[in-house]
């Protein structure tokens, strides 16, 4: 097992996505503690075995964590209804656990397969503004903070339809209480990046990091872990980036724990650990 360093692994955290099925919360945050990871982004399923939000605050200050993100709010664009009364009901226990874990939602603002058929790119993503708009005002009123993640256009259909970091800016500028999720799974090939890390770390409010593979077959590109033959360059620039901005938040690992291939979850966190201590090493 790898026991990180405690002073280099304070702002490291591992989503939940990473776990396996059939890891409750307990143990996933007793594994990060064990590491000396200390931040943990929490997911729906979490809150849906945890749905007292204070005794998940309980769990998190037992193992030493604090959560780094709640995922995920919004997928405004439903046109099913049944999918649209369960995204709301996801958000209402989304904006519970803000208040008693203190972390930023995250917000998803979601795809043209959620839409109606007849719906354009265009008139989906004037939808989508309105439900950030209406999301913006809820956190306002709850005293929440939401952070907007723009997709990699090939996720322009399951996940989101606002997709380069210059139209997130755009929506998130009006709302003081809303920033900007950075996964670089999504945006590493935005030639906007290096700018939003520069001219606005404060609006960073989630740093979401993993290794990327591009498939031989031309594929869309594949999160995969901080290590060869993964490209990690795009991943130590990032980190690179925010400290030399002055970022202080987390920083977030993501990855899914179906997509690696269902490995075991200890050599998963231990790989995670070493590769995040080797990219910070001149960070």
């Amino acid at each position: 097992m790898v026991h990180g360093q405690p002073d280099r692994l304070s702002r490291f955290s591992v989503n939940c996505y990473a776990a396996p099925p059939d890891c409750t919360a307990e143990q996933f945050f007793a594994a990060l503690a064990t590491r000396g990871i200390t931040g943990v982004g929490l997911t729906a399923r979490v809150l849906e075995a945890m749905p007292a939000a204070a005794a998940l605050r309980r769990l998190l200050a037992a193992h030493g964590l604090r959560a780094t993100s709640l995922n995920s709010a919004g997928y405004v664009l439903h046109a099913d209804p049944v999918a649209a009364r369960a995204q709301a009901a996801l958000d209402d226990r989304l904006f519970a656990a803000a208040a008693e874990v203190d972390a930023p939602v995250n917000l998803i603002p979601g795809g043209l397969l959620h839409a109606a058929a007849e719906m354009s790119l265009a008139e989906a993503r004037a939808r989508a503004a309105e439900g950030i708009a209406r999301l913006a005002e809820r956190a306002a009123r709850e005293g929440a903070l939401l952070s907007l993640e723009p997709f990699h256009p090939m996720a322009i259909g399951p996940r989101g339809c606002i997709n380069q970091i210059a139209a997130a800016r755009a929506a998130v500028a009006p709302w003081p209480r809303m920033g900007l999720t950075i996964d670089l799974h999504h945006v590493w090939w935005d030639a906007d990046l290096d700018a939003v890390v520069r001219e606005m770390p404060q609006r960073i409010l989630v740093v979401q990091i993993c290794g990327i593979e591009l498939p031989a077959d031309g594929g869309p590109p594949r999160r995969a872990e901080m290590r060869a033959p993964a490209r990690t360059q795009e991943t130590r620039h990032l980190l690179r980036l925010l400290e030399a901005a002055g970022h202080r938040g987390a920083i977030e690992y993501e990855v899914f724990h179906d997509q690696l291939g269902a490995p075991e979850i200890g050599g998963l966190l231990d790989r995670a650990v070493e590769d995040y201590l080797s990219l910070t090493e001149t960070a």
